[in-house]
C-alpha cells in the first residue's frame, strides 16, 4: 500500500510505503525486531529504529517523527 503525506499520522507495515510532498519516499524493511529505515531511493538504511524507539526526521525544511513499534508497524507523523 502507498500513503501520501495528506494522510499522516501513518502506521506503515513492511512493504508500505509513504510518498512525501516533495516526492521523497520512507518506508521500512525488518532486521530482526530492529526496522531498517529507508528515506529516498537507497538501498541502504538511513538509520534503524528497535521497538519504542522515536527517530527525528528533516526533509526540505519539514520535521517529522518516526516510532518504531513491536507490531508490524513503523509510526510517521509531523513534529
Amino acid at each position: 500500500m502507498q500513503y501520501a503525506e495528506k494522510d499522516l499520522p501513518v502506521r506503515l507495515a513492511d512493504g508500505e510505503i509513504l510518498v512525501l510532498d516533495n516526492g521523497s519516499e520512507i518506508r521500512w524493511e525488518s532486521n530482526g525486531e530492529a526496522k531498517a529505515v529507508f528515506v529516498g531511493d537507497s538501498f541502504e538504511p538511513n538509520f534503524e529504529l528497535f521497538p519504542g524507539m522515536e527517530e527525528s526526521l528533516t526533509v526540505e525544511g519539514r520535521t517529522y517523527v518516526l516510532t518504531a513499534f513491536f507490531e508490524n508497524a513503523l509510526e510517521v507523523k509531523r513534529a
